[in-house]
């Protein structure tokens, strides 16, 4: 409720006593404060076209909403990062303790609760002041101020820097305009509403605007529990917050503080005692600050990437504005709760396997990352890597996970395992030969030839020969890959690689023998939703950061919902990740799931050991896995220290399975159900296309890369 106003100030009277004092100020500022000079004809003259000028402007204020920061948060509500031009928190009055709306009328407008917008012996006595030898001193109440603070507002959120210039130009108009605007807004906003939105709007720092923000930065609380000292301290930084900014510039704030706390003392919002306590104790010693850069860059190092990611997509989505400018300016000005699907528990197991692993900035240089998916909903509950983001030296801001672009190695064989099963064959075949040279002829699409170069298939020793397609698979085998790759439609396995996403520069891979066995590029997350297509029966559900976006008042503007489409058949995919399940559970002795949960993985090793990678999948949780050189990814790793063990050379599933991707979903799904993964019959075969090439007895002279694992 608005407090009564003890005194009624007629508009012209007012207009008179400013214009006086705007007349003499202005000219005092001409010609020195020690010359006196009549000013009462001129002034008289003006007062009297006072009431023509003061009816012509006109009076309705309406007052924004100011710019105020948005939060990322993660799943269970804990932000992630603020956003934000102007660090503002807007709060209701109830938010904000007694004692700092006390401190401010002290010190910024004694006589608020008495006036009706404009002071008249405010402005009596700066006039009374100018003329005397006691310096310049405004008359602003915090009715004006905050007419003023709005004004230039909606200038800056509407991008016109003449409305901004305009509200604080220091010309008789706009004091005109401000009086006349505090006078309207004292009949249609109560005392305390004008003073919360005051005190909601002013500048208390650098870029820390509002008084919950101020709080949150000088003090780490909320400004509903402030207490005398530190409201006294706010209160003083509105006159100047760069001058008086506590972090920076103590000793200023101190004195500024000190000021408030004697006004406070002599207008009996505080007694004698609080006073002396309160100058005897330093600023220093008052602060604790919360001091975080704005954006990612402010994020928690392990999910500063993730946070990276949603910003990414946030970005790129038209529901949020026309053009990629006005959804920066929707983000950094208009207080939008962005809630994501990060896990934080998973989160947290995620950057603990990859830095237990291989710690930040080890002397081996090797980078590691990890991202998990829902396969029934594509929502990122973990992306994580072990770096530090930003841009100093030995930072980086590029995200491995999201981003990065890694030849695959043998996790490529995914692709020929589907189009194996699509053409009805079973993981039961005898599959390989001793002979693993392919001539010109080999590889057939659609029926018919294709040209390629002769290829000679190379292998680690051990997997020369015929075998099934599950041995095939756990030991990963060149030899035997190359001869499914010929017994089947070539084309198609590339043609799906293309359809789950996987390519080369946005096109089909080519359809070369190498490339059956890795020489593709992809990056963890794209893995990780094939892989968590196939535990989805064929569903590839679009990985998606953000559950919702809402507005400062919890209004939505977006909801998110799984957008998934078939892309193989179910028939298809869960044989695929039966095989995979029962390969991985016979061959993979190195990667083990605790309470002996089964699951469906294939690894992946490239050339010279570059990239090595484990991606796999339960029921609800699909990961990819990878370690390499994130700035350099065809750099090898072997003969290395590893977190201070030395390594020979590394492979996917005994390096990275064993210490970076069983860890942690062994973690992410502790105290969750044991879910089988699929009981497909992959034994079934049918009638095949075509017999096993006869590979030619004579050598490539263009043999293959290193092998892939």
């Amino acid at each position: 409720m608005s407090h009564s106003h003890s005194r009624a100030v007629r508009p012209a009277q007012l207009l008179a006593l400013l214009l006086a004092f705007l007349s003499v100020s202005a000219l005092m500022g001409v010609v020195g404060a020690g010359m006196l000079v009549p000013v009462a004809g001129p002034t008289a003259l003006v007062a009297k076209s006072v009431p023509s000028v003061f009816n012509e402007l006109p009076g309705d204020l309406q007052t924004v909403a100011p710019a105020e920061e948005s939060q990322l948060l993660d799943s269970s509500g804990a932000v992630i990062a603020h956003f934000y031009d102007k660090q503002r928190i807007v709060v209701p009055s109830a938010n904000i303790a007694d004692v700092m709306k006390k401190a401010i009328v002290a010190i910024e407008d004694k006589r608020f609760y008495e006036h009706n917008g404009v002071d008249a012996t405010g402005i009596a006595r700066a006039l009374v002041s100018n003329l005397g030898d006691s310096g310049r001193q405004g008359a602003s109440t915090i009715t004006q101020q905050y007419v003023r603070n709005s004004l230039a507002e909606r200038g800056y959120l509407e991008g016109d820097a003449d409305q901004v210039s305009a509200a604080t130009e220091q010309t008789t108009e706009r004091k005109l305009r401000e009086m006349k605007y505090a006078l309207a807004l004292e009949k249609t906003q109560s005392k305390d509403e004008i003073l919360t939105g005051y005190l909601n709007i002013a500048p208390f720092g650098p870029i820390t605007y509002g008084v919950e923000a101020a709080s949150q930065r000088y003090f780490s609380k909320s400004a509903s529990e402030l207490n005398y000292l530190e409201a006294a301290l706010l209160a003083g930084l509105v006159q100047s917050p760069v001058q008086y900014d506590p972090l920076t510039h103590p000793e200023a704030a101190q004195e500024r503080r000190n000021t408030v706390l004697a006004t406070m003392l002599e207008q009996g919002v505080i007694t004698q005692e609080e006073y002396d306590q309160g100058v005897a104790t330093s600023v220093e010693s008052m602060l604790h600050p919360t001091v975080s850069s704005e954006g990612c860059s402010g994020a928690p190092s392990a999910q500063a990437y993730f946070c990276d990611y949603v910003l990414s997509q946030f970005l790129e989505d038209p529901a949020f504005g026309s053009t990629r400018i006005e959804r920066e300016r929707l983000l950094k000005t208009q207080g939008i709760t962005i809630r994501t699907t990060l896990d934080p528990a998973k989160q947290s197991a995620a950057y603990a396997s990859l830095t237990n692993a291989i710690p930040v900035g080890d002397a081996s240089g090797l980078n590691d990352a990890i991202v998990s998916l829902d396969p029934r909903t594509g929502k990122v509950l973990a992306m994580a890597q072990n770096t530090t983001y930003g841009i100093e030296s030995g930072q980086t801001m590029a995200n491995y996970s999201a981003d990065g672009n890694f030849q695959v190695g043998s996790t490529f064989k995914v692709f020929t395992l589907l189009e194996w099963f699509k053409e009805g064959h079973s993981a039961y075949e005898t599959v390989g030969s001793n002979n693993t040279f392919y001539p010109n002829g080999s590889f057939k699409c659609d029926g018919r030839a294709i040209t390629t170069e002769g290829y000679q298939v190379n292998d680690l020793a051990g997997k020369t020969g015929s075998m099934n397609v599950v041995r095939a698979t756990g030991l990963s085998v060149n030899q035997a890959f190359v001869n499914m790759a010929s017994r089947v439609d070539f084309c198609s396995i590339f043609q799906t690689a293309y359809d789950m996403g996987v390519t080369e520069d946005g096109e089909v891979p080519a359809p070369f023998p190498a490339n059956i066995l890795g020489s593709v590029s992809s990056s963890p997350l794209q893995m990780a939703s094939v892989f968590a297509t196939i535990a989805n029966s064929g569903q590839q559900c679009t990985p998606q950061s953000i559950e919702s976006v809402t507005d400062r008042n919890e209004n939505v503007l977006k909801e998110f919902s799984a957008d998934c489409k078939e892309v193989i058949s179910p028939d298809v995919a869960n044989k695929t990740a039966a095989l995979l399940t029962a390969s991985a559970g016979q061959y993979y002795t190195a990667t083990r799931l605790g309470d002996g949960r089964p699951f469906a993985a294939k690894s992946g090793t490239t050339d010279g050991h570059a990239n090595t990678w484990l991606t796999g999948f339960t029921p609800s949780l699909a990961t990819s896995a990878w370690v390499g050189h994130g700035d350099n990814s065809s750099q090898e790793v072997s003969g290395v220290v590893i977190n201070g063990v030395y390594h020979s050379e590394i492979f996917g599933e005994t390096y990275v399975g064993q210490n970076i991707w069983a860890p942690y979903m062994t973690q992410a799904l502790a105290g969750t159900p044991v879910e089988a993964v699929s009981n497909a019959n992959i034994g079934a075969s049918t009638p095949q296309r075509g017999t096993t090439p006869t590979p030619a007895p004579s050598q490539s002279p263009n043999p293959s890369p290193s092998p892939s694992h």
